[in-house]
Protein backbone atom coordinates (compact mmCIF):
# COMPACT_ATOMS: atom_id res chain seq x y z
CA UNK A 1 0.00 0.00 0.00
CA UNK A 2 1.19 3.50 -0.78
CA UNK A 3 1.49 5.87 2.13
CA UNK A 4 -1.25 8.45 2.59
CA UNK A 5 -1.19 10.91 -0.30
CA UNK A 6 -2.02 14.55 -0.01
CA UNK A 7 -3.35 16.11 -3.19
CA UNK A 8 -3.17 19.88 -3.37
CA UNK A 9 -5.54 21.54 -5.79
CA UNK A 10 -3.56 23.10 -8.60
CA UNK A 11 -5.47 26.34 -8.30
CA UNK A 12 -3.92 26.96 -4.92
CA UNK A 13 -0.36 26.42 -6.01
CA UNK A 14 2.20 29.04 -7.01
CA UNK A 15 5.42 28.77 -8.93
CA UNK A 16 7.44 28.90 -5.75
CA UNK A 17 5.56 26.22 -3.79
CA UNK A 18 5.92 22.48 -3.88
CA UNK A 19 3.17 19.88 -3.76
CA UNK A 20 3.11 16.31 -2.50
CA UNK A 21 1.65 14.41 -5.42
CA UNK A 22 1.72 10.64 -5.44
CA UNK A 23 4.24 10.51 -2.64
CA UNK A 24 6.85 12.54 -4.53
CA UNK A 25 7.69 16.21 -4.04
CA UNK A 26 7.73 18.24 -7.20
CA UNK A 27 7.56 21.87 -8.21
CA UNK A 28 3.93 22.74 -8.78
CA UNK A 29 4.75 24.37 -12.10
CA UNK A 30 6.31 21.18 -13.48
CA UNK A 31 3.25 18.99 -13.95
CA UNK A 32 -0.45 18.61 -13.16
CA UNK A 33 -2.17 15.53 -11.71
CA UNK A 34 -4.60 13.27 -13.54
CA UNK A 35 -5.95 9.73 -13.63
CA UNK A 36 -6.87 7.07 -16.14
CA UNK A 37 -9.90 4.89 -15.52
CA UNK A 38 -12.05 2.07 -16.85
CA UNK A 39 -14.98 -0.02 -15.66
CA UNK A 40 -12.67 -1.53 -13.04
CA UNK A 41 -13.13 1.63 -10.97
CA UNK A 42 -16.90 1.18 -10.86
CA UNK A 43 -19.08 4.26 -10.39
CA UNK A 44 -16.79 7.21 -9.73
CA UNK A 45 -17.87 10.23 -7.68
CA UNK A 46 -16.44 12.77 -10.09
CA UNK A 47 -17.28 15.79 -7.94
CA UNK A 48 -15.01 14.39 -5.22
CA UNK A 49 -12.30 13.66 -7.80
CA UNK A 50 -12.48 17.27 -8.94
CA UNK A 51 -12.35 18.52 -5.35
CA UNK A 52 -9.24 16.40 -4.79
CA UNK A 53 -7.39 18.48 -7.38
CA UNK A 54 -7.44 16.11 -10.35
CA UNK A 55 -7.13 18.14 -13.55
CA UNK A 56 -7.58 15.55 -16.29
CA UNK A 57 -8.92 12.05 -16.91
CA UNK A 58 -8.26 9.51 -19.63
CA UNK A 59 -10.97 6.84 -19.81
CA UNK A 60 -11.04 3.52 -21.60
CA UNK A 61 -13.56 3.64 -24.42
CA UNK A 62 -12.82 0.62 -26.58
CA UNK A 63 -10.73 -2.50 -27.01
CA UNK A 64 -10.06 -4.44 -30.16
CA UNK A 65 -12.75 -4.47 -32.84
CA UNK A 66 -15.90 -4.76 -30.76
CA UNK A 67 -15.49 -4.23 -27.01
CA UNK A 68 -16.92 -1.03 -25.49
CA UNK A 69 -16.14 -0.15 -21.88
CA UNK A 70 -19.52 -0.12 -20.08
CA UNK A 71 -18.56 2.85 -17.88
CA UNK A 72 -17.19 5.04 -20.66
CA UNK A 73 -20.28 7.15 -21.37
CA UNK A 74 -20.85 7.79 -17.66
CA UNK A 75 -17.20 8.64 -17.04
CA UNK A 76 -17.16 11.03 -19.96
CA UNK A 77 -20.34 12.92 -19.12
CA UNK A 78 -19.66 13.24 -15.39
CA UNK A 79 -15.99 14.07 -15.64
CA UNK A 80 -16.72 16.83 -18.14
CA UNK A 81 -19.69 18.09 -16.11
CA UNK A 82 -17.29 18.61 -13.22
CA UNK A 83 -14.80 20.56 -15.30
CA UNK A 84 -12.19 17.82 -15.61
CA UNK A 85 -10.35 17.76 -18.94
CA UNK A 86 -11.17 14.48 -20.63
CA UNK A 87 -10.19 12.06 -23.35
CA UNK A 88 -10.46 8.41 -24.31
CA UNK A 89 -8.08 5.55 -24.94
CA UNK A 90 -8.29 2.46 -27.11
CA UNK A 91 -6.70 -0.79 -25.92
CA UNK A 92 -5.12 -2.22 -29.06
CA UNK A 93 -5.61 -5.86 -30.02
CA UNK A 94 -3.51 -6.11 -33.19
CA UNK A 95 -3.95 -9.12 -35.43
CA UNK A 96 -3.14 -10.22 -38.95
CA UNK A 97 -6.64 -9.93 -40.37
CA UNK A 98 -7.20 -7.59 -43.29
CA UNK A 99 -8.09 -4.07 -42.23
CA UNK A 100 -7.77 -4.74 -38.51
CA UNK A 101 -5.98 -1.47 -37.68
CA UNK A 102 -8.56 0.56 -39.60
CA UNK A 103 -11.47 -1.25 -37.94
CA UNK A 104 -10.01 -0.66 -34.49
CA UNK A 105 -9.32 2.98 -35.27
CA UNK A 106 -12.89 3.54 -36.46
CA UNK A 107 -14.15 1.73 -33.38
CA UNK A 108 -12.41 4.23 -31.08
CA UNK A 109 -13.53 7.31 -33.01
CA UNK A 110 -17.15 6.15 -33.31
CA UNK A 111 -17.52 5.26 -29.63
CA UNK A 112 -15.39 7.97 -28.00
CA UNK A 113 -17.15 10.84 -29.78
CA UNK A 114 -14.48 13.35 -28.80
CA UNK A 115 -14.74 16.95 -29.92
CA UNK A 116 -13.24 20.40 -29.54
CA UNK A 117 -12.02 20.99 -26.01
CA UNK A 118 -11.31 17.36 -25.28
CA UNK A 119 -7.75 16.13 -25.00
CA UNK A 120 -6.40 14.13 -27.93
CA UNK A 121 -7.20 10.37 -27.80
CA UNK A 122 -4.69 7.65 -26.98
CA UNK A 123 -3.59 4.35 -28.47
CA UNK A 124 -2.90 1.97 -25.59
CA UNK A 125 -0.18 -0.29 -26.91
CA UNK A 126 0.54 -3.25 -24.65
CA UNK A 127 -0.10 -6.32 -26.83
CA UNK A 128 1.62 -7.47 -30.01
CA UNK A 129 -1.13 -9.87 -30.99
CA UNK A 130 1.60 -12.18 -32.22
CA UNK A 131 2.80 -9.69 -34.83
CA UNK A 132 6.51 -9.35 -35.50
CA UNK A 133 8.30 -6.04 -35.15
CA UNK A 134 7.81 -4.82 -38.71
CA UNK A 135 4.18 -5.95 -38.86
CA UNK A 136 3.37 -4.29 -35.54
CA UNK A 137 5.02 -1.07 -36.61
CA UNK A 138 2.91 -1.11 -39.77
CA UNK A 139 -0.25 -1.79 -37.74
CA UNK A 140 0.47 1.18 -35.49
CA UNK A 141 1.05 3.44 -38.49
CA UNK A 142 -2.26 2.38 -40.00
CA UNK A 143 -4.17 2.96 -36.76
CA UNK A 144 -2.62 6.38 -36.14
CA UNK A 145 -3.15 7.59 -39.68
CA UNK A 146 -6.77 6.44 -39.72
CA UNK A 147 -7.60 8.22 -36.46
CA UNK A 148 -5.78 11.33 -37.69
CA UNK A 149 -7.88 11.26 -40.85
CA UNK A 150 -11.13 10.74 -38.95
CA UNK A 151 -10.31 13.61 -36.57
CA UNK A 152 -9.47 16.04 -39.37
CA UNK A 153 -5.73 16.08 -38.81
CA UNK A 154 -5.65 15.70 -35.03
CA UNK A 155 -2.80 13.33 -34.15
CA UNK A 156 -3.46 10.95 -31.24
CA UNK A 157 -1.00 10.16 -28.47
CA UNK A 158 0.70 6.83 -27.88
CA UNK A 159 0.66 5.00 -24.54
CA UNK A 160 3.43 2.49 -23.99
CA UNK A 161 6.10 1.37 -21.54
CA UNK A 162 9.83 1.77 -22.13
CA UNK A 163 10.23 -2.02 -22.27
CA UNK A 164 7.42 -2.58 -24.78
CA UNK A 165 8.57 0.15 -27.12
CA UNK A 166 12.19 -0.93 -27.08
CA UNK A 167 11.44 -4.65 -27.35
CA UNK A 168 8.50 -4.84 -29.75
CA UNK A 169 8.61 -1.53 -31.63
CA UNK A 170 12.34 -1.45 -32.28
CA UNK A 171 12.74 1.71 -30.21
CA UNK A 172 11.64 3.60 -33.32
CA UNK A 173 11.52 7.40 -33.22
CA UNK A 174 9.85 7.56 -36.61
CA UNK A 175 6.42 8.23 -35.09
CA UNK A 176 7.64 11.22 -33.10
CA UNK A 177 9.47 12.48 -36.16
CA UNK A 178 6.25 12.16 -38.18
CA UNK A 179 4.42 14.48 -35.79
CA UNK A 180 3.07 12.01 -33.22
CA UNK A 181 4.91 13.91 -30.54
CA UNK A 182 2.66 13.23 -27.55
CA UNK A 183 3.91 10.26 -25.54
CA UNK A 184 2.01 8.84 -22.57
CA UNK A 185 4.67 6.76 -20.86
CA UNK A 186 3.93 4.05 -18.29
CA UNK A 187 6.81 3.70 -15.84
CA UNK A 188 6.11 3.00 -12.18
CA UNK A 189 8.19 3.14 -9.00
CA UNK A 190 10.71 5.64 -10.29
CA UNK A 191 11.44 9.32 -9.65
CA UNK A 192 11.49 10.01 -13.39
CA UNK A 193 10.38 7.88 -16.34
CA UNK A 194 12.67 6.34 -18.91
CA UNK A 195 11.68 7.78 -22.29
CA UNK A 196 12.35 5.51 -25.29
CA UNK A 197 12.97 6.43 -28.93
CA UNK A 198 15.79 8.88 -28.17
CA UNK A 199 13.70 10.81 -25.67
CA UNK A 200 10.76 10.47 -28.06
CA UNK A 201 12.56 12.30 -30.79
CA UNK A 202 13.66 15.02 -28.40
CA UNK A 203 10.10 15.76 -27.24
CA UNK A 204 10.34 13.88 -23.92
CA UNK A 205 7.18 12.61 -22.20
CA UNK A 206 3.92 14.55 -22.18
CA UNK A 207 1.87 12.29 -19.91
CA UNK A 208 3.39 9.94 -17.36
CA UNK A 209 1.51 7.11 -15.72
CA UNK A 210 3.63 6.97 -12.59
CA UNK A 211 1.61 4.40 -10.60
CA UNK A 212 -1.08 1.76 -11.01
CA UNK A 213 -2.30 2.16 -7.41
CA UNK A 214 -3.16 5.68 -6.34
CA UNK A 215 -5.76 6.55 -3.72
CA UNK A 216 -8.01 9.40 -4.86
CA UNK A 217 -11.14 10.67 -3.15
CA UNK A 218 -14.28 9.58 -5.00
CA UNK A 219 -12.76 6.32 -6.26
CA UNK A 220 -12.96 3.02 -4.42
CA UNK A 221 -9.68 1.13 -4.39
CA UNK A 222 -6.72 1.83 -6.65
CA UNK A 223 -6.62 4.01 -9.72
CA UNK A 224 -3.81 4.72 -12.16
CA UNK A 225 -2.07 8.00 -11.41
CA UNK A 226 -0.86 10.27 -14.21
CA UNK A 227 1.00 13.55 -14.62
CA UNK A 228 0.92 16.12 -17.38
CA UNK A 229 4.31 17.61 -18.20
CA UNK A 230 3.46 21.29 -18.13
CA UNK A 231 0.59 23.61 -17.30
CA UNK A 232 -0.80 24.52 -20.75
CA UNK A 233 -3.28 21.87 -21.88
CA UNK A 234 -4.11 23.70 -25.11
CA UNK A 235 -1.10 21.97 -26.68
CA UNK A 236 -2.82 18.58 -26.33
CA UNK A 237 -6.42 19.54 -26.97
CA UNK A 238 -8.63 18.96 -29.99
CA UNK A 239 -9.15 22.40 -31.56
Amino acid sequence: MLRRIVIVAAATLSLTTTAVVGGFQAHAASYLPGIDVSHWQGDIAWSKVKAAGIRFAIAKATEGKTYNDPKYARNKSRAMANGILFTAYHFARPDKSTGDARIEADHLVDVAKLSSGNLIPALDLESTGGLGKAALQDWVWRWLKRVTYRLNGVKPMIYTSPYFWKTYMGNSRAYADAGYKVLWIAHWKTQAPTVPAENWGGNSWTFWQWTNCWKVSGISGCVDGDRYNGTDFTKVMIP
